[in-house]
C-alpha cells in the first residue's frame, strides 16, 4: 500500500517560501527545520519562480502621433547622428588602412 502524501496549507507554503527568501540557510536546512522534504520546498520555490517568468509583459504604448514639425526635427537629429557615425567609421577605416600598410612594410 502506498503512503499518503502530506498536504500543506497555502499559508504554510507562503510562510516557507518567505523563509527561503529572507533566510541565508540552504533548502536542506530549512526543510529539516520545517519538517518537510527538501524536494517539496524546492518544488514550491521553482513553481513560484516559473510563475513570475510567465507573467505577460506590459502592453506597448500606442504609437505617438507626431506633427510634421516634430517628425522633421526627429529626422534631422537622426540624420545628424548618422552623419557623425559615418564620419567616425570613415576615419577608423583610414587608420586601419594606414596601419595595414605600416605592418606590411615592417614584415618585409
Amino acid at each position: 500500500m502506498r503512503a499518503k502524501r502530506p498536504t500543506y496549507s497555502e499559508e504554510f507554503r507562503a510562510d516557507a517560501l518567505a523563509l527561503v527568501d529572507r533566510d541565508e540557510r540552504s533548502f536542506r536546512e530549512l526543510s529539516e527545520d520545517l519538517g518537510i522534504a527538501v524536494w517539496t520546498l524546492r518544488y514550491w520555490y521553482n513553481q513560484r519562480e516559473m510563475s513570475k517568468k510567465k507573467k505577460k509583459p506590459p502592453r506597448p504604448l500606442p504609437p505617438r502621433v507626431e506633427t510634421p514639425e516634430q517628425r522633421l526635427a526627429r529626422l534631422e537629429r537622426e540624420n545628424a547622428r548618422l552623419q557623425r557615425e559615418n564620419d567616425q567609421l570613415k576615419m577608423d577605416r583610414e587608420i586601419l588602412k594606414k596601419a595595414a600598410i605600416y605592418f606590411a612594410r615592417e614584415s618585409l
